[in-house]
């Protein structure tokens, strides 16, 4: 009887570890008022998730290089989650659009997607392979973290042409 119940939790433990490694999908506006899902960018490649705020410094040092991390891989989409309240909407929207960033914005003022992915500190990034899978996870920013972003997009790119010229 101890046995089988060791053999129980050690199985619910396997499942809950699993699970912890995968992202959830979830729906948020974006900047143009839209319903947008996680599981639309997924479908073109990896997602560079991004939790920000317009009163933080690190933050906004950041996107600039997160925009070129966008534009520089077709099949990497990063999307930038603001955490700001609703009356900061309209300084987020001013930021990223006269900066012209490319990148992909939402809002989660409720901070429902924050709680999900258990966010306490930001900037917060995660790399979301398409089926889910988070690949990397930072917390803060200090100039040259956009450099770990690149290697494993780098390598995620090799392993992905790697599995095309085995089924080919």
């Amino acid at each position: 009887m101890k046995y089988f119940f060791i053999v129980i939790l050690t199985v619910l433990l396997a499942i809950q570890l699993a699970a912890a490694e995968k992202a959830g999908d979830f729906k948020l506006e974006n900047i143009e008022g839209k319903q947008v899902k996680l599981s639309d960018f997924q479908k073109e490649g990896l997602v560079i998730l991004d939790f920000w705020a317009t009163w933080c410094v690190p933050c906004k040092n950041s996107l600039p290089k997160l925009n070129e991390l966008h534009k520089k891989y077709d099949n990497v989409n990063v999307v930038t989650i603001c955490t700001d309240k609703p009356r900061k909407k309209s300084e987020a929207i001013s930021h990223v659009k006269s900066n012209k960033f490319k990148f992909h914005t939402l809002f989660d003022s409720k901070k429902v997607v924050q709680k999900q992915f258990n966010v306490t500190n930001i900037p917060f990034s995660l790399i979301i392979d398409q089926d889910g899978t988070i690949l990397y996870e930072h917390t803060g920013y200090q100039r040259g973290d956009e450099k770990h972003y690149e290697e494993i997009i780098i390598e995620w790119l090799e392993k992905q042409a790697e599995n095309k010229e085995n089924t080919e």
